[in-house]
């Protein structure tokens, strides 16, 4: 059987529970609306409303003892409504667990800074690439591209056509190397 999803049709995430009495599963009882499954990776994650982010990674660190922010990221899924999933990952070295924390937005979510610093950059990197807006966050603007740079190339309906591709061909009649 095959796990792979016909073009432009939306890739329905199976939920697995998480193991009973876990964080993921005590973070999701606390939140309303919020769902706790793992990946196929055998990653525990928990679904939030995307207003909960900053609530729910303050509680996995001050009560769960998630001490170590990893990672953020995001993915655009264009055919959904909500079509940007906001994913962070944590860690906590007590434990050795990790946890991910997901929310789905159309493109405006709280800045969740509060909870670890260094989401700053993150959420930067995530603006200036798909063009979703934190709100209260305290420097929300471009990190990688110029500032006359317009739209956001990591957005899936972004045109592919924005910067000319270099082939070894090209550049060596160019350059000669």
């Amino acid at each position: 059987m095959s796990d792979a999803v016909a073009p432009g049709e939306p890739q329905i995430e199976e939920v697995v529970p998480p193991p009973p009495n876990g964080p993921a599963e005590e973070l999701a009882a606390r939140i309303a609306g919020a769902v706790a499954g793992i990946s196929e990776d055998d990653i525990t994650w928990v679904r939030v409303p995307v207003a909960g982010v900053a609530e729910a990674l303050l509680a996995l660190r001050d009560a769960f003892g998630f001490e170590r922010f990893v990672d953020m990221t995001c993915v655009d899924t264009p055919e959904r409504e909500d079509r940007f999933e906001l994913v962070y990952l944590v860690y906590s070295m007590q434990r050795g667990l990790w946890l991910r924390v997901k929310a789905r937005t159309a493109g405006d979510a709280p800045s969740a800074v509060a909870a670890y610093p260094a989401i700053n950059f993150y959420e930067r990197e995530v603006y200036d690439l798909f063009g979703v807006m934190f709100s209260g966050h305290p420097n929300l603007k471009r990190i990688m591209l110029p500032d006359n740079w317009n739209g956001h190339p990591l957005r899936r309906d972004a045109p592919v056509d924005w910067e000319p591709i270099e082939f070894r061909e090209a550049r060596q009649e160019q350059y000669g190397d």
